[in-house]
């Protein structure tokens, strides 16, 4: 009896290791991506502070505005698309949600950023050329994070497939 007791702690502890190296692997592939999709926000943040730049330095144009108000809106909109899918992803990566947090604020800097844009292009008059141009940009960028964070959902959720699987090995062993 005892030694089948330290056969099963044995193959537990076994079992543990290999979830644990498992998990690690992923989570660090996982980090990497979600960097990436990081700098790309920030990107997309740089994008956002040149264009306010360029409607603090532009004479008033009302019409202007009028016609590149929808985009402006158009862009917050897939930001606030591009926030709720980084909550869902939060969700569905629970164990790593730690890792993930850190990514918040400057999300939030962005969607804030966006909504400055906004009311600085109510104050200041821009081409409605060069507003349509740089929200193009940003909007651009903001499509190639997309992928990165579906990647990062398809990778966690392996490692949810993985752990499921870690945590059924010592049930079959019995």
């Amino acid at each position: 009896m005892f030694r089948l007791s330290w056969a099963i702690a044995a193959a537990f502890t076994i079992a543990l290791l290999c979830g644990i190296l498992i998990v690690t692997r992923d989570l660090a592939i996982t980090n990497d991506i979600f960097k990436d999709g990081v700098v790309q926000a920030q990107t997309v943040d740089k994008t956002t502070n040149d264009a306010l730049a360029g409607a603090k330095e532009l004479p008033p144009a009302n019409a202007a505005i009028n016609q590149g108000l929808p985009e402006v809106v158009g862009v917050l909109d897939s930001l606030t698309r591009a926030d709720q899918t980084l909550g869902d992803l939060g969700t569905q990566l629970a164990s790593l949600g730690d890792a993930l947090k850190s990514a918040d604020a400057p999300l939030g800097g962005i969607i804030d950023a966006g909504a400055a844009a906004t009311d600085q292009a109510n104050a200041a008059a821009v081409p409605a050329e060069q507003i349509v141009q740089t929200l193009a940009d940003a909007d651009g960028k903001v499509q190639t994070l997309g992928p990165l964070l579906d990647q990062s959902l398809a990778l966690g959720q392996e490692i949810d497939s993985k752990l499921r699987i870690a945590l059924i090995l010592p049930v079959i062993g019995e």
